[in-house]
């Protein structure tokens, strides 16, 4: 099951090497910020509960985010990442991290060929030159089915 989440990149960093353990190559991996604040249908007010994301890259998709500008919209395909340690003191330690996989940006929204034409006669005035259907007692016909 993939996660994916979508909203404005505002902020990414520099590419981060991490120098290999046993003198391989070296990790990197570079962070962002995702604002996936939500915004009302309706009235697009931003809600008062802010969701700004801290994610990050690895490896070769470090390059990736330098197609993308701040203030970009994107969807993010991630991954949940965690691992347990024990520090010198014996105690255990557990880190998690989103790592993306996969990064798009969204599609602007197309717009219709013809602009929507407004009715010429005013509202109400094409129903009023036709009387309602009736059936035989006199009652508005009503063509549903229950």
């Amino acid at each position: 099951m993939s996660n994916q989440i979508t909203g404005r990149l505002t902020w990414f960093g520099q590419t981060v090497q991490i120098p290999s353990k046993n003198g391989g190559n070296p990790f990197l991996k570079r962070e962002f910020l995702l604002d996936a604040t939500i915004h009302d249908p309706y009235t697009g007010e931003r809600s008062q509960y802010e969701n700004i994301l801290l994610l990050e890259v690895s490896g070769e998709k470090c390059a990736e985010l330098d197609n993308f500008r701040v203030g970009d919209v994107i969807t993010v395909s991630f991954a949940l990442q965690g691992r347990e340690w024990t520090n010198q003191d014996g105690q255990t330690k557990r880190m998690v991290s989103i790592r993306c996989y996969k990064l798009e940006a969204r599609k602007p929204v197309q717009q219709p060929a013809q602009p929507f034409q407004q009715p010429t006669s005013q509202p109400g005035t094409d129903m009023q030159q036709f009387p309602p259907q009736v059936d035989d007692n006199g009652n508005p016909k009503d063509d549903l089915p229950f």
